[in-house]
């Protein structure tokens, strides 16, 4: 199978909130998207630049927050988690013997760093340097 792309979607159980923070926190931009438009009326986002692409589509359930269901690549992860922190994103941490953070960046198995947040929805999201191409 040859694909060109995959996009995630992840549940907001309120969009305006969930717009304001993946514009003010994150820092990326959203589009509204009647595509994504819920049976109450509320209308799901597209966040991303176009290319790659993450939709918020109105949802009544919570997410649980215990694994990573979307990823940001970046091209520097700790310039990345200052400049989310600087607008108010609280970074996890952990101490496991598979992850193990300091002031919330870990070092990856294959040499790398990575962060993970929670967003206005419960949503846990990592951030880990972009593939080189």
């Amino acid at each position: 199978m040859k694909t060109s792309r995959i996009t995630a979607a992840l549940p907001a159980q309120d969009i305006a909130r969930a717009r304001a923070f993946y514009i003010d926190k994150v820092g990326i931009r959203a589009l509204e998207s009647d595509f994504l438009k819920g049976r109450d009326g509320r209308v799901g986002l597209i966040v991303g630049d176009g290319v790659n692409e993450l939709f918020l589509y109105p949802a009544q359930a919570e997410s649980s927050g215990e694994f990573t269901q979307v990823v940001i690549q970046v091209a520097d992860v700790r310039s990345a988690v200052d400049q989310m922190r600087r607008r108010g994103v609280d970074f996890e941490e952990y101490d496991t013997p598979e992850t193990r953070t300091e002031n919330g960046i870990a070092q990856m198995p294959h040499g790398g760093e990575g962060a993970w947040f929670k967003d206005s929805e419960g949503n846990l999201i990592g951030v880990v340097p972009a593939a080189a191409t």
